[in-house]
């Protein structure tokens, strides 16, 4: 039987310095929360937007200030997410009548940082429709069972962007809900390497690396014409002093869904 302290035996039953983990709200329940809410929000309710993160490395930002005149963006990325629209607002100035809309949109924030690896920044464009956004402030409201480490979305309140803040070629970002025309074909249809004798699938493989060329200006040709290429793929062996938007990044994958061309999501190839 335990004794108090004080008659000069040492209490048992003193209390741990830190409480057990929980039983029931571990890894596997939050990653079943994450499958939930995955399919809930991409199968069932199917919002989504174009995300265009800043391109950090292909922006001149001025070394005193941190800001840029203009900004170069990465390639867009298609995100699922759930969007509340807040309306428009009019207001009246000695310009004239000023009309400004936003939104609100809600991230599964696991869907975004482990599958996607995508971190929603404050200054990014979204469309949504046929506007652009701009993200002007986040937030993280809401814990997952109470736990501190673990968030369940990051909330983003957008406003429109003014003409002429984002500059975004209109023929390169088609709405996937239009029909594309059938792609022509590449002006380069093997890669240089000699072909084996019975090949089963060839992929263009082509070279930026001199402004000029023919690789050069086949590269072009698919960066002005991306709606015509959708379903097509091809490898970008290297890249130059000038470069093509948005092909930053050489010996890489690239690959074009609903005229948006896309990097292969893999960091070593």
């Amino acid at each position: 039987m335990p004794v108090d302290e004080n008659d000069g035996v040492q209490n048992i039953w003193e209390q741990p310095a830190q409480p057990p983990p929980p039983l029931f709200l571990g890894e596997k329940e939050r990653d079943l929360v994450k499958q939930v809410n995955d399919e809930l929000i991409e199968r069932i309710i199917g919002q989504q937007v174009l995300y265009y993160p800043i391109s950090e490395k292909h922006t001149d930002f001025h070394p005193i200030y941190g800001e840029a005149v203009e900004k170069n963006f990465l390639a867009p990325i298609r995100v699922y997410a759930l969007v509340m629209w807040e309306g428009s607002n009019t207001t009246t100035s000695n310009f004239g009548i000023d009309r400004l809309s936003s939104i609100e949109i809600h991230f599964h924030k696991r869907r975004l940082t482990e599958d996607q690896d995508l971190f929603v920044r404050e200054g990014d464009f979204v469309l949504y429709g046929d506007v652009y956004y701009e993200i002007v402030t986040l937030g993280q409201p809401r814990e997952l069972f109470g736990q501190p480490d673990f968030k369940v979305e990051i909330v983003a309140k957008c406003i429109r962007a003014r003409e002429g803040l984002f500059k975004q070629d209109s023929d390169r970002v088609q709405d996937p809900r239009k029909k594309l025309a059938s792609p022509p074909a590449f002006t380069k249809l093997v890669p240089a390497d000699p072909l084996p004798s019975d090949p089963t699938l060839c992929i263009p493989k082509l070279s930026a690396a001199v402004s000029g060329s023919a690789d050069f200006n086949d590269v072009v040709t698919l960066a002005n014409n991306a709606a015509n290429y959708h379903g097509c793929m091809f490898y970008l062996s290297a890249t130059g002093s000038t470069i093509i938007t948005p092909f930053f990044q050489a010996q890489k994958w690239y690959f074009n869904e609903n005229g948006v061309w896309f990097p292969s999501p893999f960091a070593g190839e």
